[in-house]
């Protein structure tokens, strides 16, 4: 499934709609998303406002986090040849 966006209203911008299994709750994205989104940005301006303050409250933890996720997702593609592996983990 190809992520869509949902048009902007007049109230404000609407989160992008993805589906859940591309991107988990719990990842760099869906944390940031989940920052960014938590009120809703009225104006374009804002919206660039709030991404730009979600990733500078990224910590270094957090991104080392996701490198070892990327390890791990990077290793279990080579093991598996490049075929289907998330039901495996």
């Amino acid at each position: 499934m190809v992520p869509t966006r949902r048009p902007s209203s007049a109230q404000g911008i609407k989160c992008p709609t993805i589906h859940s299994g591309h991107i988990p709750a719990t990842s760099h994205r869906g944390y940031i998303k989940q920052r960014v989104y938590a009120t809703p940005p009225p104006t374009l301006q804002e919206l660039r406002n709030c991404i730009t303050d979600a990733c500078a409250s990224v910590s270094s933890a957090m991104l080392y986090n996701v490198q070892r996720e990327v390890q791990s997702r990077v290793q279990l593609c080579i093991v598996a040849e490049g075929h289907h592996f998330e039901h495996d983990r």
